[in-house]
């Protein structure tokens, strides 16, 4: 498994200098981009726990799907800012959310803790101009399973798109994903079809 430490023992950043590596072995092999931007019509929202390969655990390649990201694959004011534009610019119909094994944001130990020691909150309110009550929640940290919260975080969305996009057809689907051995487990689709039979 590759690991890239933050700095040699002159201080040189050592993250910089394997990106720009990696990024000419890229270049060596690259084709160009796909011609089609979002060719199956669809948008995944799953964490940004880096162990997490978005593409290669669906099985698709670079131009058939969008990936929105941010910690414990939460349904925010900025992820549905980019699902909407998925939805409606990009005409997508289908939202896959996929939360994962082990997330931090779940089995948080004292990570909550450690964040909120770290924020000023009000300078993070004065800065977002409006009071955010608890820290922790705000960012995000849960106690529902994995599993309990990606279905939670599939099922609001959907209602929520059934407000504000009410002739739009869009299925919303769950899934988690195993960071253990790879596998993806699809919970439920929370969307029935039947909601959307008189809709062309």
């Amino acid at each position: 498994m590759s690991t890239t430490p933050p700095f040699d023992e002159a201080g040189a950043d050592l993250f910089i200098e394997s990106v720009m590596r990696g990024n000419a072995r890229w270049m060596s092999r690259y084709r160009g981009s796909p011609t089609v931007n979002g060719s199956a019509k669809a948008v995944v929202l799953t964490c940004m726990d880096s162990r997490i390969p978005p593409l290669e655990m669906l099985g698709l390649e670079p131009g058939e799907v969008f990936i929105i990201r941010n910690a414990g694959n939460a349904v925010t004011p900025d992820s549905l800012r980019s699902l909407l534009i998925c939805l409606t610019v990009m005409e997508c119909r289908k939202v896959l959310v996929v939360g994962h094994s082990r997330c931090g944001m779940h089995s948080s130990g004292d990570l909550d803790e450690r964040a909120s020691e770290a924020v000023d909150q009000k300078a993070l309110e004065s800065y977002l101009g409006a009071e955010i009550g608890d820290l922790s929640r705000w960012l995000g940290f849960h106690d529902r399973s994995e599993e309990d919260w990606a279905v939670r975080q599939a099922e609001d969305l959907s209602k929520l798109l059934r407000k504000v996009m009410p002739l739009l057809p869009v299925r919303v689907y769950a899934a988690l994903y195993d960071l253990d051995d790879g596998h993806l487990e699809m919970l439920r689709s929370v969307v029935p079809e039947q909601e959307y039979q008189d809709i062309t």
